[in-house]
């Protein structure tokens, strides 16, 4: 404090107001770090939208996250002996950090703006469009990266000027203590609460009001400490001149700042393979990236409090951090065996939770858990070292610049551990190999600084570190590595259930994935960290379902587009679709974009299926980030089929926002369609919408197919919509491959058709949902859960293949003709069974012909057939409640299948009307009565028949009809065009729906009803 200051006040005051200062510096730091990773987690997410998520990209951007933080660190380092005012600098710093926050966003979408609209055409070359982007985000992200770097050195020698007598350890400890406690909590805070509530772009500006609050109270203290009025240290009015340096000091400085270096990059190593291997344990989310993120950073702040904690009592902190070396080395091995265990313990938690926001709340507290056992104890010493190095440099006379030095050697060590284990040791050796080498470095690392600064011969001490590091290794290496099978079964979905593993056909660790084929049976299985991207069966056995969508995504396009030139794919998987796209002669350019290149050597083992995608000429492999890659092609596609993997896996959920779909029309020719896969399962409604909006934003013109049970397929068309041809059908290879999944002509590919684009915004409207977007990544944050809750997305499907007539009355969808052949596949093949089964069941009520295959395909159906001939032959007495089921069922089965006249006939008076044998009650000829008028789409008499069996309890209307009568009263007032009656019968009868899909379903025609006009069925 100030010499006048000191005079006025007694001493007990004095302490107790520096001791406050200290605090309040203490607390700020906490909210520096706060601010910092918040910074980090979102510019991640917005370089990513610019660069892409391909292994070489994530590597550069930490390199220039990093690489900022060292130059910062280390101009603080050069400049730290001519700065008087510390603290001030130090709230000038966190002020401009705060400044650049709050503008850049706006800053970030002018610049990647003007990058596609303007410098990318103009400079042609893939190559220098690349390198622009390149440069221009680095440009973006490079004055705060330096700033931040500076933070850390300018206020850890600030508070070690300020308050001298306070120790050098215990300090530096609790520095990095309160720096790494707020980082922790910045990073679960961004994930969990600001993306969520704000998006990008407002967690960025409570990052910079944070920061701005944090300059001015700074600044404030560093007035109340009187910076200006300190001398510099070394000045010749300093009250206490700087210790003169140790002879030993230029000798330990070189040796600590490469230990940091190699320390820094063994943590990186360690962090990546932890990561990847809990990835496939825990699945590859946002929320379990930031939780292991979180746990790291934690592990770290506590090694800083043990020593700022026991600082003062370290003699020697050079030895006492070799130890410290080889004690996080090998605790990183102990971690190994630990993480072999996580994938039983990952299946058990995942088979013993129940399917709800509270299991999931505690899946991701689960997650935390183990992500704590497996990183803390090794980050725990990590973090010690940081503080333990610094103050043996300070120990010995270093200046306040060995802060700035030893921080921006630890920043220069990760860049290099990401940069080696990414592209070298995993690509090489694996990620648990690398990992064991990671740890292995630390132990050596401590052994030397044992060695080197210590007595020249081993002690007992050093020896055991040393025999009984090599010990742990070997019984890790022999007993304590994960089992692949183990790694590849993707207990985070299924659960770990040993007898269903099936056999290990191939496993690499990639850079950016670990790629992994199981066999069960003849069936094979292409998996990302665990994760199921494609199944694929023999030729001479039932096709999987993923077989029926990926040759519908290769198809569907040579059907739509009159002349698919240049056809770009997202996504390899097994091959198969690239593979169906050059069935086709007319394409002439077939681009595939792959991010992972251990995903194409992985898919080999489909061969023969898929040999096309590797032997045709045509076939180009593009190794890159779909969105990286587009944005700097020049010539336009006439097809883009866009087959990423499920959007709630980390970085995928980019590929569904309208900021890409954006992106995708500027790479389309005039003509040209692009083919959207997504799936249904493990998502909710409201989640489709979401990413349907995004897409019928940019592509209005879009329409939607069934590929499968689990599959849409949404055909979005740039111009104008082309009639479906048969061109994939014109080579007999192709043709043989689409007849065996269904696909044997344009009629299986209209039956599979949904709707339009009235469909798609009736859908979207229903769920009133939000356009998906690049800066508010919702499907990122949400998806997860829903994964885990086992969510399914079914009113789309169900509204025009679920059996009420819905499509049929306002989109005029009339199934295909009898004579129209659909070809129906055994097992997963869900629109062509419906077809076929309607057809059966009509045949065997009307010419009392069973065909031996109704069972098969509907065993129940073929029951309540069976029971309904009895009843109306009077073999049995007749049964309302039975009957009425039975009727229900056949309704649903036939609706939305069978054409026009079949229907009419099916459900005519002539047939149901009563006879001798045949006597139902009154509530059952009234159901028969409402189901013939809505097969002649006579909708008053429909309305007047549903309104008799609704009217009340006594109306001997079963519940096993209620919904679809329910749903029937509906639609004939909505096919009436008589809104104010059909919003007042919603009303009336939501709550008496019994299943609350039919209730969506309601919501669904009310809202189509609203908003589109009547459709006019052709005369």
């Amino acid at each position: 404090m100030h010499a006048s200051t000191a005079e006025a006040l007694p001493q007990p005051a004095i302490r107790l107001q520096s001791d406050a200062l200290r605090l309040l510096l203490l607390t700020l730091f906490v909210l520096s770090g706060f601010s910092a990773l918040i910074y980090q987690s979102i510019w991640t997410h917005y370089l990513g939208l610019m660069l892409g998520h391909a292994a070489y990209a994530q590597t550069l951007v930490l390199i220039m996250f990093m690489g900022g933080m060292a130059l910062g660190s280390w101009w603080v380092s050069r400049h730290t002996l001519q700065i008087r005012r510390l603290v001030g600098c130090y709230a000038a710093v966190e002020a401009a950090i705060g400044l650049l926050g709050l503008i850049f966003h706006p800053l970030f979408n002018a610049v990647a703006n003007w990058n596609l609209e303007q410098a990318l055409p103009a400079l042609g070359s893939p190559g220098l469009a690349a390198t622009w982007q390149w440069a221009s985000a680095a440009a973006l992200i490079a004055p705060q990266t330096v700033l931040l770097g500076a933070t850390f050195p300018l206020i850890a020698a600030g508070v070690l000027r300020a308050f001298p007598g306070a120790g050098t350890s215990a300090q530096l400890g609790g520095l990095y203590f309160t720096n790494g406690i707020g980082a922790a909590l910045g990073a679960l805070t961004a994930t969990f609460l600001l993306l969520p509530a704000v998006g990008m772009q407002g967690a960025l500006q409570v990052a910079a009001v944070m920061n701005l609050l944090l300059a001015a109270t700074t600044a404030w203290t560093s007035g109340a400490l009187h910076e200006g009025n300190r001398p510099l240290p070394g000045a010749a009015n300093a009250s206490e001149p700087a210790s003169a340096p140790s002879a030993e000091l230029p000798r330990l400085r070189r040796a600590l700042l490469w230990a940091t270096f190699g320390s820094s990059a063994a943590s990186f190593g360690y962090e990546i393979g932890w990561v990847r291997l809990l990835n496939q344990a825990l699945g590859t989310t946002l929320h379990g990236f930031e939780l292991m993120l979180a746990s790291f950073i934690a592990g770290l702040a506590l090694g800083g409090l043990w020593v700022q904690r026991r600082g003062p009592r370290i003699g020697d902190p050079v030895r006492y951090a070799g130890y410290v070396q080889v004690a996080m080395g090998v605790a990183a091995l102990l971690s190994v065996p630990v993480l072999a265990g996580s994938y039983s313990w990952a299946g058990w938690l995942v088979g013993s939770l129940t399917p709800s926001d509270g299991g999931y709340t505690l899946y991701s507290l689960a997650t935390a858990f183990t992500a704590m056992v497996v990183m803390l104890p090794a980050a725990f010493f990590a973090g010690m070292t940081l503080p333990l190095f610094t103050a043996a440099l300070l120990r010995e006379g270093g200046s306040e610049r060995a802060v700035g030095q030893v921080y921006a050697a630890n920043t220069l060590g990760a860049i290099a551990g990401v940069a080696l284990a990414v592209h070298l040791l995993v690509p090489q050796i694996g990620v648990v190999l690398s990992l064991l080498v990671a740890a292995t470095v630390d132990v050596l690392i401590g052994l030397v600084l044992l060695r080197r600064f210590g007595p020249p011969e081993w002690t007992f001490g050093s020896g055991l570190a040393a025999l009984g590091s090599l010990g742990v290794l070997a019984v890790v290496m022999v007993a304590g590595l994960p089992n692949p099978l183990h790694q590849a079964a993707g207990v985070f979905r299924s659960g770990f259930n040993p007898a269903a593993l099936g056999e290990l056909v191939f496993f690499k660790d990639g850079s950016t994935a670990t790629i992994s084929v199981r066999a069960h049976g003849d069936s094979l299985n292409i998996a990302t960290n665990g994760k199921p991207d494609a199944g694929v069966n023999p030729f001479d056995k039932v096709p999987s379902p993923d077989e029926i969508t990926m040759l519908m995504l290769g198809s569907l396009p040579l059907a739509a587009h009159p002349a698919p030139r240049r056809v770009a794919l997202i996504g390899w998987g097994s091959g198969l679709s690239t593979h169906t796209v050059l069935g086709s002669r007319r394409p002439e350019q077939v681009d595939t974009i792959e991010i992972e290149p251990a995903m194409i050597e992985g898919a080999r083992s489909f061969h023969p299926r898929n040999v096309r995608a590797y032997k045709d000429p045509r076939s180009h492999v593009r190794l890159e980030d779909a969105r990286k890659f587009l944005s700097v092609q020049g010539e336009a596609y006439d097809v883009i089929v866009s087959e990423p993997s499920n959007p709630w896996v980390s970085g995928v959920s980019s590929l569904f926002t309208q900021e890409f779909y954006r992106l995708v029309r500027r790479q389309l020719s005039t003509d040209g369609v692009l083919v959207q896969w997504i799936h249904t399962y493990e998502m909710s409604d409201a989640l489709l919408a979401q990413m349907l909006a995004a897409l019928i934003q940019q592509f209005p013109n879009s329409e939607v197919y069934q590929a499968n049970a689990g599959d849409l397929v949404v055909l979005a068309h740039k111009g104008r919509r082309h009639g479906l041809n048969a061109h994939p059908w014109e080579e007999p290879e192709l043709a043989s491959e689409l007849q065996r999944v269904g696909l044997g002509s344009r009629n299986d590919l209209e039956a599979r058709r949904l709707g339009g684009p009235t469909l798609l915004r009736t859908f979207v409207r229903q769920f009133n949902a939000p356009i998906h977007s690049d800066f508010w990544p919702t499907v990122a944050l949400q998806a997860p859960a829903e994964r885990f809750k086992r969510k399914t997305a079914l009113t789309m499907g169900r509204a025009a293949l679920g059996g009420a007539p819905l499509l049929r009355v306002l989109d005029c969808r009339e199934p295909l003709e009898e004579a129209e052949p659909v070809l129906q596949v055994s097992g997963a093949d869900s629109v062509g069974i419906a077809y076929r089964q309607a057809r059966l069941a009509r045949r065997a009520l009307l010419a009392r012909e069973r065909d031996a295959q109704l069972p098969e395909l509907n065993p129940s159906l073929a029951t309540d057939i069976d029971a309904l001939l009895a009843q109306r032959s009077g073999l049995v007495r007749f049964n309302a409640r039975q009957a009425q089921a039975q009727l229900n069922t056949l309704a649903l089965a036939t609706f939305g299948q069978l054409d026009r006249p079949g229907l009419q006939e099916l459900w005519s008076e002539a047939f149901w009307g009563r006879g001798a044998e045949w006597q139902p009650d009154r509530a059952t000829q009234t159901l028969l009565r409402l189901f013939g008028t809505v097969s002649r789409s006579d909708w008053a008499a429909a309305h007047a028949a549903a309104q008799s069996l609704v009217s009340g309890p006594n109306s001997g209307l079963q519940a096993s009809a209620r919904d679809l009568v329910l749903t029937l009263g509906l639609l004939s007032l909505a096919a009436q065009g008589d809104l104010s009656e059909a919003s007042a019968w919603h009303d009336r009868h939501h709550q008496h729906y019994i299943r609350p899909e039919w209730r969506a379903l309601a919501d669904f025609t009310l809202t189509w009803a609203r908003h589109e006009p009547r459709c006019q069925p052709a005369k």
